[in-house]
Order: structure tokens, then sequence, then C-alpha cells
């Protein structure tokens, strides 16, 4: 008995639509046909789905933890926001000889857009008496307009100033990359270099106009070449052991 496929598809010489019969082995051709297409598109969208859960998992799961340990963290500490730089920064290491505690708020991932969103949990709830501010890699490394970014990072500032009146507010420069992190990513360093520099600039006025606290540590770790110093990180944009320390030696002397 054979086996037929019906599809609508074929004009006729009248000009009408005639159904086509295709046979059994048009039917499995057309069968793995949809199949291998299937499969290409669950290959290129399923890890990009799956990566945008993970990094929405995080985020969130971090500002949960945040909401509950801030019913049992003392107020008027010091606390540091910012992204994966500062999520791995072991603030303990550097900071547990300090009159106060230091609470890391780094989110891995994070952008100014996530900062905003988390500003009272992260910071606003605990009224510190310092805050270090590092946010924009991440940014540097979008689409976003440097300009859209510093806006954004000016609306921290702005709901920072009007929250914690009292808090002090430290403003690290976006630190510098290195080509390492092209072997492993998409990114152009020489590009994402230009677009520092210019938030870095951006970032130096706004907070001198507001009388904020802004240090340079973009030069600290940079080379010759304006990339991140070889020995300062693992994989071209984190700060390893020794990048830590030169972070510390800037900032701990603001903090005492």
């Amino acid at each position: 008995m054979n086996t037929f496929l019906t599809v609508p598809h074929e004009r006729g010489r009248d000009g009408k639509m005639k159904k086509v019969k295709l046979g059994k082995k048009d039917a499995v051709y057309l069968i793995i046909i949809g199949v291998l297409v299937i499969s290409l598109l669950v290959s290129i969208f399923l890890p990009i789905i799956v990566k945008k859960a993970k990094n929405k998992d995080y985020y969130e799961s971090k500002c949960e933890s945040y909401a509950v340990q801030n019913t049992n963290l003392s107020r008027g500490q010091i606390i540091f926001i910012g992204d994966s730089i500062t999520d791995l920064y072991p603030l303990d290491d550097y900071y547990a000889d300090l009159p106060l505690a230091s609470y890391n708020r780094g989110i891995g991932g994070d952008t100014t857009s996530g900062v905003l969103k988390r500003l009272d949990v992260s910071a606003i709830d605990l009224a510190p008496s310092k805050i270090v501010l590092m946010i924009g890699t991440n940014d540097v490394n979008g689409t976003d307009s440097v300009s859209e970014i510093a806006d954004r990072y000016g609306e921290i500032l702005d709901r920072l100033e009007a929250a914690l009146p009292n808090t002090e507010i430290i403003c690290m420069s976006v630190i510098p990359q290195n080509e390492v992190l092209e072997e492993y990513t998409d990114i152009d360093v020489a590009k994402s270099t230009e677009r520092i520099h210019a938030l870095n600039s951006k970032i130096a006025e706004m907070t001198n106009a507001r009388a904020i606290l802004y240090l340079d540590l973009y030069s600290r770790l940079a080379d010759e070449n304006d990339r991140l110093i070889r020995t300062y990180s693992d994989d071209g944009i984190h700060l390893n052991a020794k990048g830590f320390e030169v972070w510390t030696e800037l900032l701990k002397p603001y903090l005492t």
C-alpha cells in the first residue's frame, strides 16, 4: 500500500493551486530536513537562552541573599558594589583589620542597569558609611553608547546621594583589559579600551562635579600599551591576587 503526504503547494496549468502528492521517500526526506533544521535552531538558540537564564538566576539569587543578609548586618559599614571583578574580591583577606566591616555586593555579569535596579537591597537598606563603586566593564563590552552608560552611572550617583546624604561614595575607574580576553570571547580589546577611556573620563567629570572621590585604578593596572598587565590577571579581564593587592594599596588609605 502506497503512503502519500498531501501538501497544497503547486499551481496547475489553469492557474489554480493543486494538491501535490508526495511519495513515501519524499515524506521521509522532508522529515529528515525538518529534524535537521530544528536541530540547527536548537544548537544556535539554546545556549543563548540557557546563558541568559543562568545570568538571571544568579543575579536574582544574589539579590535575594542580600535581602536576607541585611536583616542581620550592621548599619554604617563599608559596601563594595560592582560586577564580577568586585564579586571575586576576597574582602576579608584585605580589609579584616579595618574598624568597619566590608560587605561585598558584587554580582558577576552585572551592568550599570543592574546596579540601578538593586541599589536598595545592595546598599541603601544598610545605610553604609562608605560605598566603593566599580561598574562599567560589562557595559563597555556591550552595545550601548558611552553616553548612555555614563547617564546610568550618573543616575546611580544621584540615587545614592539622595538616599544616603551622609555616606561617602568612592568611585573606582573601570580597569583595563588585555588580549587574553580575545582568546575565548568575541570582544575586541582595542575597541573596549577606547570605550573604557571615554567612560572613565566621564566618570571623573561627574564625580568632580559632585565632589565625590574618584580613584584612578586604571593607570596602576595598565601597561605602556594601555592593556591590563598580564601578572595582574589570568583571563584578561578579572583581577588575580596580585591585581587585588594593587587595588587594595590604592583604596585602603581612604577606608581607614
